[in-house]
C-alpha cells in the first residue's frame, strides 16, 4: 500500500470546519487503497484533541506552536529527550547551531534568496535538531543577537519597533521547532499550502526520496499580505514579513514536483511568485452531488431568505454582508439573512454584532452558528451570498450550486471560474453592489431559476467529487511511477 504524508495548518483532523478540512477529509476517505500520515501545525490553543480518523490514517503528528517550546512536551517520541538536553552543551550551541541559525536568517531575509541554499540549511537544521534539544538552542541569548544583527544589516529593518522585532523573533523561533520533527517514510508528500508548515517537506523529501505535491486553496502569500496590512501598523515590519514570506513560499515551490492550485486565479499568483509554470496543473475542488443536491426542507418562515455559510472573520467580510442587507431592506422590507459559521476571532465577531445593532437589523440578520448539515441550510435559502475579500475556489459556492441555488459573490480568486454563466459577481467590499444583486435575484424569479439550472449543470459537468479525487489519484500514480523509473535509471547508470 502506497503511503502519503499530508501537511496541514490548523486543519484536519483537529479543526472540522473550512474548505481545506473538507478537501483533506475527502481525499483520505475516497482513497482507502492509500495509507496516510498527517502533520498538522496548530497555532490555536483551542484546537480539538479528540477526533475520529479512518483506518487508513495511521499517524497524526500535531505540532503546537503555543505553550511550551519543546515538541516532546506535547507528544511522546523516543524517550531520549533527557539525553538530548544533556548533550546540548553551550559549546555545541555556539559551534554548531548558531552558524546554521545565522545562515537561515540571512537566507530568509535576503532580497536575492537562493532557494537551494535555504533548502540545504533547513535540512542541516533538521539533522541537528533531531539529535540535540531545540529549546536550549532557540532560547540561547546568541539567537537574539543574531536576529538583531540581521535586522541591522538592512536600514529599513533596523527601524522596526522593539515590540515588532520581538514578535517576529518569537514567531520564527516557534516555527523552527518544525525542524525537530521526525516524519515517517512515505511515497508521496502532499502539502495543503505553501507556508511555514510545508518546510517539513523540504527535509522529508530528502529522507523519503519521494515526490512532493503542493495544493494551494488560497494563495498563502496573498492572504498573508492582507493580514499584514490589516494588523501591522509599522511599515518596516510589513516589509520584513513580506520579504520573509516570499522566501518561504519560494523555497516550498522550489522543492515541489507538481503544484496543483484549485483555480486558474491561484495559478497566476503562483507564476508571479516564481513557481515553475511547467509544474503547475489546476485541479478544481469537487462536491459530493449525492449529498449536495436540491431537496425539500422545512423553513421556519416564508420571508425572502439570504444564506451565507462562512467563518465569521475579516477575510469573509461579514460586515459588508450586514451592510448590504441594510440597503436591500429598503427594497425588500422583510428580507432576512442567516449566517452559518463559527469564529475564532472574538474582536471581529463583536464588531459584526455591533454593526447589526447600529444598523437596527436585529430582526433581519441572524448568527446561526456552525452547521453539520450545510446541504439543508442551502436548500432552505432563496439565494446564497458570499462577501469575501479573498478566496481560492470555495466549497461553499459549488455546494450551493449543486443544491440548485442562485449565488451572488465577490469577484475574487477563483469565484468567477465557478460562477461564470450561472451566478452574479460583484466587486468586493461594495455593499451597495451586493445589495443590488441580492434584490435582483430575489425579485426576478425567471433569472433566479435560469441561474439555478445552469449552476446544477456546471457542477455535474466540471466540479464533482469523483472528478477531483480521480485527478489526484492520477497525480499520485504518475509521480510514484515516474520517480521509480528515475531511480531505476540511476541504479543502472551507477552499476
Amino acid at each position: 500500500m502506497k503511503k502519503v504524508l499530508i501537511i496541514n495548518w490548523d486543519c484536519y483532523p483537529n479543526f472540522a470546519t473550512g474548505g481545506v478540512y473538507t478537501w483533506t477529509k475527502t481525499l483520505i476517505d475516497s482513497m482507502p487503497d492509500y495509507e496516510f500520515a498527517v502533520i498538522n501545525q496548530l497555532s490555536n490553543p483551542n484546537s480539538n484533541g479528540v477526533y475520529t480518523i479512518p483506518k487508513n490514517v495511521t499517524n497524526v503528528i500535531e505540532v503546537p506552536i503555543f505553550g511550551a517550546t519543546r515538541y516532546e512536551e506535547f507528544c511522546k517520541r523516543d524517550g531520549k529527550l533527557q539525553k538530548r538536553i544533556l548533550k546540548t552543551t553551550r559549546h555545541v550551541i555556539q559551534e554548531k547551531f548558531i552558524p546554521l541559525y545565522r545562515q537561515f536568517m540571512a537566507c530568509v531575509l535576503s532580497d536575492r534568496c537562493n532557494t537551494q541554499i535555504l533548502a540545504d540549511v533547513i535540512i542541516q537544521l533538521h539533522d541537528f535538531l533531531i539529535t540535540y534539544d531545540a529549546k536550549k538552542c532557540l532560547e540561547h541569548p546568541l539567537t537574539w543577537d543574531i536576529f538583531i544583527e540581521q535586522l541591522n544589516k538592512e536600514p529599513i529593518y533596523s527601524n522596526m519597533t522593539f515590540k515588532e522585532s520581538l514578535t517576529a523573533f518569537q514567531l520564527i523561533q516557534r516555527n523552527i521547532q518544525l525542524f525537530s520533527i521526525q516524519v515517517p517514510k512515505v511515497d508521496v508528500i502532499h502539502c495543503s499550502l505553501a507556508w511555514l508548515p510545508s518546510l517539513v517537506a523540504v527535509y522529508a523529501k530528502k529522507e523519503s526520496n519521494c515526490p512532493v505535491i503542493i495544493t494551494e486553496h488560497g494563495v498563502a502569500f496573498r492572504e498573508l499580505l492582507l493580514y499584514y496590512n490589516a494588523y501591522l501598523f509599522d511599515e518596516p515590519s510589513k516589509i520584513f514579513w513580506k520579504v520573509f514570506s516570499h522566501n518561504i513560499v519560494r523555497v516550498v515551490y522550489s522543492i515541489a514536483d507538481v503544484i496543483t492550485p484549485v483555480c486558474e486565479a491561484n495559478k497566476n499568483w503562483e507564476k508571479s511568485l516564481g513557481a515553475d509554470p511547467a509544474k503547475i496543473k489546476v485541479i478544481y475542488n469537487g462536491v459530493n452531488t449525492s449529498r449536495f443536491k436540491p431537496m425539500q426542507v422545512q423553513r421556519e418562515n416564508s420571508r425572502p431568505t439570504v444564506v451565507t455559510v462562512a467563518r465569521v472573520d475579516v477575510f469573509k467580510d461579514i460586515v459588508c454582508l450586514i451592510q448590504a442587507i441594510k440597503y436591500a431592506k429598503e427594497m425588500i422590507p422583510d428580507i432576512q439573512c442567516l449566517i452559518y459559521g463559527t469564529s475564532s476571532d472574538l474582536d471581529y465577531s463583536l464588531r459584526c454584532i455591533k454593526t447589526v445593532k447600529e444598523l437596527q437589523l436585529e430582526d433581519h440578520v441572524k448568527f446561526m452558528g456552525g452547521t453539520k448539515e450545510p446541504e439543508k441550510v442551502y436548500n432552505a435559502a432563496d439565494i446564497v451570498a458570499i462577501s469575501s475579500i479573498t478566496e481560492g475556489f470555495p466549497f461553499t459556492i459549488i455546494e450551493a450550486m449543486a443544491c440548485g441555488k442562485a449565488v451572488i459573490a465577490s469577484d475574487v480568486g477563483g469565484v468567477r471560474e465557478a460562477l461564470d454563466g450561472c451566478g452574479l459577481l460583484v466587486r468586493s467590499r461594495r455593499p451597495h453592489e451586493l445589495a443590488q444583486g441580492m434584490v435582483k435575484l430575489l425579485q426576478d424569479e425567471n433569472l433566479r431559476h435560469q441561474l439555478e439550472a445552469a449552476a446544477i449543470k456546471k457542477v455535474h459537468d466540471e466540479f464533482t467529487l469523483e472528478k477531483c479525487v480521480e485527478n489526484f489519484k492520477k497525480e499520485y500514480e504518475n509521480l510514484t511511477r515516474t520517480h521509480s523509473s528515475q531511480e531505476s535509471s540511476r541504479e543502472v547508470i551507477v552499476q
